[in-house]
């Protein structure tokens, strides 16, 4: 592992570097965007990252957090931490072409589609409220798939997204994700931020032009499923008697190619003393009911049930934490895994929604081929 980085390393495939020779040598390492930020951030751990035990963020060095939908998280220390401007006139072209399985898609599709209807019965039974249920698109890439490329070609497409690349060597693969939903937010000045994000529609019109935001009609199912996720960061607050905070929303966003219902809870942790915040919420919220259900316990088993695939990092968060005083983790949505088989690079997208009473089957299909579509579009183009 390079104990010193050349002043000179400042491209995209100068990283592409970097981050090859910190693969073979079994190091973890994670790069990322901030949204609406020009700057962009590359980590080295060289020992690979650790498995943690607690949630002590205050405690934390610098680094970078990744936690599964259920399990421990992993922190990767920041051995190397390279910063850099993004150049807007970088070539970002690909030189892979993806192949899709068709028949594949039709199984997963009568899967996903009998689970829902099954849930939709439970949910009528009075056993859960609700449950989010995810599927996989796998794809092989036909060349040789660039992890540094495609995160250029993400930052590029999604400038409001957290936008990551990150290899963790116990894990075998590497993730990329363009992901809208922040998890837990502090900045230099105290302020803590939460979002309830959830309901799902095209930003598209009939004739492919965007929706503005304020145009967007809702659903009583979509309003119903993100008022699920309001009560339950509300109830997250009451377990701790956190009665002190701002509730802004809910208005709808724009996100790549979807629209979304989104609410924000703020908090001054420096007015109510109380910098310990961040770990107590994150260890309440994660899994959150928009990426889980409500009630949480029933709703994982259900999921575990229902599921022929593990979610692994999707649906977990990840983010920097403690560089310049500052927390930003944010749900893993709109992720992808590339893993290396046969000396050809698979790609497995995961995308989900929330089922109610009154989801549609097909119409939650639809959704997930949205979502899928959100790096699909950016990445096999």
């Amino acid at each position: 592992m390079p104990n010193a980085i050349p002043k000179t390393m400042t491209s995209l495939l100068d990283w592409e570097q970097l981050w090859q020779d910190t693969q073979q040598k079994r190091g973890g390492m994670a790069v990322w965007r901030l949204p609406k930020s020009d700057k962009r951030y590359f980590l080295v751990d060289s020992s690979g990252g650790e498995k943690l035990g607690s949630l002590d963020l205050e405690s934390f060095p610098a680094g970078f957090l990744v936690a599964p939908f259920i399990g421990l998280p992993y922190f990767l220390k920041s051995d190397i931490l390279l910063e850099e401007s993004i150049e807007s006139d970088e070539v970002l072209g690909s030189t892979w072409k993806p192949q899709h399985n068709s028949e594949e898609n039709d199984r997963k599709h009568q899967h996903f589609t009998h689970w829902v209807s099954e849930s939709i019965k439970e949910i009528q039974s009075g056993h859960f409220q609700k449950v989010v249920l995810s599927r996989t698109d796998e794809v092989e890439f036909q060349g040789d798939f660039s992890t540094l490329k495609a995160f250029g070609q993400l930052c590029q497409a999604y400038p409001n997204a957290f936008v990551c690349a990150l290899y963790i060597p116990e894990l075998g693969s590497t993730w990329l994700c363009a992901t809208p939903e922040t998890l837990v937010e502090q900045d230099a000045q105290g302020i803590f931020r939460t979002i309830a994000l959830a309901g799902t529609q095209s930003a598209l019109d009939p004739s492919g032009q965007i929706i503005p935001p304020q145009n967007a009609r809702w659903s009583q199912k979509e309003i119903e499923e993100q008022a699920y996720v309001c009560r339950y960061i509300i109830e997250c607050f009451k377990k701790i008697r956190l009665r002190e905070y701002e509730e802004i929303g809910p208005k709808t966003i724009l996100a790549g190619n979807l629209l979304h219902l989104k609410t924000e809870f703020k908090v001054d942790t420096k007015a109510l003393h109380f910098s310990q915040l961040p770990g107590i919420l994150l260890s309440l919220l994660h899994p959150t009911s928009a990426v889980c259900g409500t009630p949480k316990q029933e709703a994982i088993e259900w999921i575990s049930k229902a599921e022929n695939h593990a979610r692994e990092l999707y649906s977990g968060y990840l983010g920097p934490v403690n560089l310049g005083d500052e927390i930003h983790l944010f749900v893993n949505l709109r992720t992808l895994k590339v893993e290396q088989v046969e000396g050809k690079s698979r790609a497995t997208y995961f995308a989900g929604c929330g089922i109610t009473e009154d989801s549609d089957p097909e119409k939650e299909w639809q959704e997930t081929v949205m979502k899928c579509q959100t790096l699909q579009r950016v990445l096999e183009n």
